[in-house]
């Protein structure tokens, strides 16, 4: 089956009318106009309709956050980006996570305030876009040739499109069209460089990783058993937040790691609040949430797999991730010079490395220096405690 989108009418037409009906033989002969020299014929056709060109969006998402909607519910746009289904997937994605933490008692109900703020947002941005890209299409249909220097980047494609409308806008439009283009804004879940909780281990000083967008794609090596795996995908999309322990290098970050264990383990944690009721006895294979269903690690080295003995090396509790511990030795070619490729990619020090905590939809949340002391685990304390159901960070005192 053959899905085949036909324009119909043009803004510059006389007759020009985004109400204008057509029969099926009227939008056949169009796309055999198309196509020509080329010719097609249809055995039978399933299905067609005319679709006016059109965005709008909802006033809310939700009735006293008990009432939700996503996608075409409350946001509706032209289908010119593909962006109609994947910006519902979206919607229901992001939903879903804070649902499941709210019911399961992670976190306070005030999160799923965020559902709004977050997706509406995107909404509006995505139809922005979408009202200049759809306005280039009902003026004009562009050329073959026009579409094509979309996609290139040479000096001399550039000089003579450069004043193509329709090639800046698809320039411009290219992380939505790639499914790279949700951003979100600066909340309690998603803390950026001026966060008010102002620590200096938060956001490290010069570091470039934007929270609220996807994590970077890096390939690393598996230290169990030498395979090369894509780092973003290696923990499922089961509910938890991420936390990538960008390590560095093993006789630089010794010491930092054996603080930020020692710190998960006091009783006030994050790490030691949430833990799972039956965590005595859950099972010895368990790779992703062997201590809570909350959160899960990732601990990653900038050393040769060979230089790294996960019983000797990984500390304590960290230990139990021994399927999330891994080697960034791999060369890559957006950072060529870089002896550990993933650090740098997340423009982390190769040798000091450090934290980046990961939503569970996979949306960077904040970034924190690894360091001696109590500084990492006190910044990761504050993060989680600024949602979460029970008080974290404060030491109490026990009989």
């Amino acid at each position: 089956m053959v899905r085949l989108y036909i324009q119909i009418a043009s803004s510059t037409d006389a007759d020009f009318s985004p109400r204008k009906t057509a029969s099926e033989e009227d939008v056949q002969a169009y796309a055999k106009k198309i196509l020509q020299p080329y010719s097609i014929e249809w055995e039978r056709v399933e299905w067609y309709s005319v679709y006016p060109i059109g965005q709008g969006i909802s006033d809310n998402y939700t009735l006293d956050h008990r009432v939700f909607l996503g996608g075409d519910a409350c946001h509706t746009h032209s289908p010119k980006a593909g962006q109609g289904m994947n910006t519902a997937f979206l919607d229901a994605q992001n939903l879903a996570w804070k649902i499941n933490l709210v019911e399961r008692g992670f976190a306070d109900r005030s999160l799923l305030h965020t559902y709004e703020f977050e997706r509406k947002d995107v909404a509006e941005t995505l139809l922005s876009f979408d009202n200049k890209y759809a306005k280039l299409f009902s003026q004009k249909p562009p050329s073959a040739s026009a579409v094509a220097a979309a996609s290139e980047s040479t000096p001399a494609v550039q000089e003579s499109h450069g004043d193509n409308q329709f090639v800046q806008v698809f320039k411009e439009g290219c992380e939505f069209t790639s499914g790279y283009g949700v951003k979100y804004q600066p909340s309690v879940i998603t803390w950026s460089p001026q966060h008010p909780v102002q620590s200096p281990v938060v956001q490290p000083e010069g570091s470039k990783l934007r929270p609220g967008r996807l994590m970077i794609n890096a390939d690393v090596t598996r230290v169990v058993d030498a395979n090369v795996v894509h780092l973003e995908q290696e923990v499922p999309m089961n509910g938890s937040f991420r936390i990538f322990v960008f390590a560095g290098k093993l006789d630089l970050t010794k010491g930092a790691l054996r603080d930020l264990e020692q710190g998960l383990r006091k009783r006030s944690s994050f790490y030691a609040t949430y833990e799972r009721q039956d965590v005595k006895t859950v099972s010895h294979h368990e790779k992703h949430n062997p201590h809570s269903h909350f959160f899960t690690f990732c601990i990653i080295f900038a050393n040769k797999r060979p230089e790294v003995e996960i019983s000797r090396d990984v500390p304590g509790l960290l230990a139990q991730y021994r399927d999330h511990v891994y080697a960034d030795n791999l060369w890559s070619r957006r950072v060529p010079d870089a002896h550990a490729s993933a650090h740098a990619k997340m423009d982390l020090d190769q040798d000091r490395g450090g934290v980046i905590v990961v939503r569970p939809d996979g949306y960077i949340a904040f970034v924190t220096s690894l360091i001696e002391g109590t500084g990492t685990v006190d910044a990761l304390n504050g993060y989680f405690g600024s949602f979460c159901t029970k008080k974290i960070g404060q030491d109490s005192a026990h009989l």
